[in-house]
C-alpha cells in the first residue's frame, strides 16, 4: 500500500442531526482504497467556524491527502470556502473564471434577481494565492474543485456531485501522489464461519502476530452479522504477498470450519439494513 496518509472531513448539521446519512465518507475510503492510498482518519463536524479551522489546521499537519464534503453552497450556512481560506491565511475572493463558467453552463443574469445573484456568485468566492489551484474535472460542470497546497481538497456534499468530481479527479490525484499500478495492487479474502466472535478471537489473533512478521500491512479482523448466523473474517494485504494471504484464507476456512465468501456478498451483507 501507498505511504500516502488521507482524512475526510464531512461538515454539516444536517449530518449531526441526523437529518441526512453520510455516504461520501465510505465512498472516498473505497476510492482510497482502490489507489492504495491509507485513509486514516474521517471526521463529521458542523456548520461552526472555528471547529471547521481547528479541524483543517490539525488534519493538514498529519496527513498528506484530506478532501472536504459540504457546506459550499449558496446560503448563510455554507462557509466551508471562507473557513478553508482563513485556515491557511488566505483570502476569500470572487474567482472569476468560476464566475464564467456559472454564467455559460447556467445563465443565472437570466434568472435571478440581484440579491439571488449575491447568493448565487457566494459559491463561486474561493480561496485565492499562489498555494490555491482550481480544477474543473468535468467539463460538463461549473463546479470547481478547490484545492490548497494540492493537498486539502473542497467538494460539495452532495454525494452525486462528489463522487462524480472525484472519479473525474483521478488522473489528477494520481499524477499529485504519485500513485503507481503496483501501488494499487493488493488482495482481501473473506472466511464465512458459523463459529462467534469469542470463539475465533484466539485464532484470529494468532494469524495477526503472524502475519505482522511477514508484513505490517497484513491485517486480519471480523465482522458480526447479527441475526444471519454467522461472521466474516477478513484478510487483507498487498497483492505481492498473495501466497501467503492465501495460506492464511486456507487455515481459516479449516480452523474455523468455514467458507470463502465473495466481497460482493459480504458487502450487500455489511451494508444490509435490518
Amino acid at each position: 500500500m501507498s505511504k500516502i496518509s488521507a482524512a475526510c472531513i464531512i461538515i454539516g448539521d444536517e449530518v449531526l442531526n441526523g437529518k441526512i446519512v453520510d455516504t461520501n465518507s465510505r465512498f472516498f475510503a473505497k476510492l482510497c482504497f482502490s489507489l492504495g492510498i491509507k485513509l486514516r482518519e474521517v471526521v463529521v463536524i458542523g456548520d461552526d467556524e472555528s471547529q471547521i479551522i481547528e479541524t483543517v489546521r490539525r488534519l493538514w499537519k498529519q496527513h498528506q491527502f484530506i478532501v472536504t464534503s459540504g457546506g459550499i453552497g449558496s446560503t448563510h450556512d455554507d462557509i466551508t470556502y471562507e473557513c478553508l481560506a482563513k485556515s491557511f491565511n488566505l483570502p476569500a475572493e470572487l474567482n472569476e473564471e468560476c464566475k464564467k463558467r456559472m454564467q455559460e453552463k447556467s445563465n443565472p443574469e437570466g434568472r435571478l434577481n440581484v440579491q439571488q445573484l449575491k447568493d448565487f456568485y457566494k459559491m463561486a468566492t474561493l480561496p485565492a494565492g499562489h498555494t490555491v489551484k482550481n480544477y474543473y474535472p468535468c467539463d460538463d460542470l461549473w463546479v470547481p474543485v478547490c484545492s490548497i497546497k494540492e493537498q486539502v481538497f473542497i467538494l460539495p456534499g452532495i454525494p452525486q456531485l462528489f463522487e462524480r468530481l472525484l472519479e473525474c479527479m483521478l488522473p489528477v490525484i494520481k499524477k499529485i501522489f504519485e500513485v503507481k499500478e503496483k501501488d494499487a495492487e493488493y488482495i482481501r479474502f473473506f472466511v464465512k464461519t458459523t463459529f462467534t466472535e469469542s470463539q475465533i478471537s484466539h485464532q484470529l489473533r494468532m494469524y495477526q502476530d503472524e502475519a505482522s512478521k511477514v508484513s505490517a500491512e497484513i491485517k486480519i479482523g471480523s465482522y458480526p452479522h447479527f441475526g444471519l448466523g454467522f461472521n466474516t473474517v477478513s484478510i487483507l494485504g498487498e497483492k505481492k504477498d498473495e501466497d501467503y494471504l492465501t495460506k492464511i484464507r486456507d487455515r481459516a476456512i479449516k480452523d474455523l470450519q468455514g467458507e470463502e465468501l465473495p466481497a460482493e456478498l459480504e458487502d450487500a451483507f455489511s451494508n444490509e439494513r435490518k
